[in-house]
């Protein structure tokens, strides 16, 4: 079997030169804390397009940035799997790579992210809600982050990869550790680093072994992707995307959930706008919308220019780089007024999760996981137990690393109730 190491090494490796290409410090612990302020300082001296020193372009409009999202001028540059993509590192599985080849591999992964799919998992994934929360609520405390989020999205994508039961808790830390390796190497202590590479290769066996004779699991991701047909996906590159999807996907669900309860926190009216509401499963359905324009999980989209293309009025060179800065556009004062500000009201059309034929493959998955989550945590009157919260060290993806909170009994409080805001930190 091809080294399962190399499943996420170009993830990690684009990681590096996206960060090192960013016209700000991305390590710094203000970056880490609010990157809105760097990306408007950007904006109002450059406009919705900067270029920088080494030629590439950073997009910050909304406009602009929904336009390279949709135009297929703007890609990889790999048609598939195994070939150099733009960026310099190689394309592992069909999310790096352009269509046509890339609409014949995604359509064969799609099925358990549809939402007619993901709908049937409703049920088990408000079980497990539940059960989490209800856990934290007995003890009047939890980091929701660690106790609930991460629980949830590990169980989540274990269900849809096809992982046995005796295998998932071994998953869940290792699917952790994926994560982690997506930061740029700079940023990982050694041990750490060893950590990676040892979970890494765990979890590309864990994958491989659902491909094996007799394994009885039929509808996993992995056993879908490589059955027969003429477009079938190889085992290696049935693995790297599995792998792919599982970082991606994990991350998406658990910084929604997040980032989402920070920005509620901060803003105590539109938190006590939820729970006055009971809270109804709908009302935070459509907050769950505003909750991704003011702080999305992933917060750059990379693309290259495939053919010389025109983005704002300027021309961008075939090879150029571009950085969609998904944050920066859900920002953008000339479409959100008072785009700082988390207004429930609102019915943003943001770009949390793309567009066009890269649009986030479970997308559906992780609005169900995170009305869920909040739906179930603001039923339990959450208060912040820190003044300031920490944020995971990656750059592409914006995670809150822990989030306290004390949990009351669920009519322990009236609506309107005094909930302190968050304070410094606050997206």
């Amino acid at each position: 079997m091809t080294n399962p190491d190399n499943a996420v090494s170009s993830t990690a490796s684009l990681a590096d030169l996206l960060v090192e290409d960013l016209p700000f410090d991305a390590s710094s612990e203000a970056f880490l804390r609010n990157p809105y302020y760097f990306y408007e300082k950007i904006r109002t001296q450059s406009g919705p397009i900067h270029r920088t020193p080494s030629g590439s372009v950073l997009v910050l409009g909304y406009h602009e940035a929904a336009s390279v999202l949709r135009d297929e001028r703007f890609g990889h540059g790999a048609q598939k799997a195994g070939e150099a993509t733009n960026y310099g590192v190689p394309a592992s599985s069909f999310l790096l790579t352009d269509p046509p080849g890339h609409t014949i591999q995604r359509h064969r992964a799609r099925h358990p992210f549809t939402a007619r799919h993901v709908e049937r998992l409703r049920p088990r994934i408000a079980a497990k809600v539940d059960s989490l929360v209800a856990g934290a609520a007995r003890a009047g405390h939890t980091d929701v982050v660690a106790d609930i989020a991460r629980p949830l999205a590990s169980e989540v994508m274990a269900e849809l990869i096809g992982v046995p039961e005796r295998l998932r808790p071994r998953f869940e830390r290792n699917a952790q550790l994926l994560v982690r390796g997506m930061d740029p190497p700079g940023l990982i202590d050694a041990a750490t680093r060893r950590a990676i590479a040892r979970a890494r290769f765990a979890l590309a066996q864990d994958i491989a072994g659902l491909l094996g004779p007799d394994t009885g699991h039929t509808t996993g991701l992995p056993t879908v992707l490589t059955e027969a047909g003429p477009d079938r996906t190889s085992r290696a590159e049935a693995i790297a995307t599995c792998a792919q999807l599982i970082a991606a996907g994990y991350e998406t669900s658990v910084g929604l959930i997040g980032n989402g309860l920070h920005a509620l926190l901060s803003h105590p009216r539109e938190l006590e706008q939820l729970a006055a509401t009971g809270p109804s499963g709908q009302a935070v359905e459509k907050a769950v919308e505003e909750l991704l324009r003011i702080d999305p999980p992933i917060q750059v989209a990379p693309r290259s220019a495939l053919v010389s293309a025109d983005i704002g009025g300027v021309t961008i060179e075939p090879g150029t780089i571009v950085l969609v800065m998904l944050g920066a556009a859900n920002r953008d004062p000339m479409v959100f007024p008072d785009p700082h500000r988390l207004d429930l009201a609102r019915r943003p059309r943001h770009l949390a999760f793309g567009l066009g034929a890269h649009f986030c493959l479970g997308a559906a998955l992780a609005r169900l996981e995170a009305t869920l989550a909040l739906t179930a945590v603001i039923r339990h009157r959450p208060q912040a137990l820190d003044k300031v919260v920490t944020y995971s060290a990656g750059r592409i993806a914006r995670t809150v690393g822990s989030l306290r909170v004390s949990l009351q009994g669920p009519h322990a409080l009236q609506a309107g109730a005094n909930l302190r805001p968050m304070g410094k930190g606050a997206p």
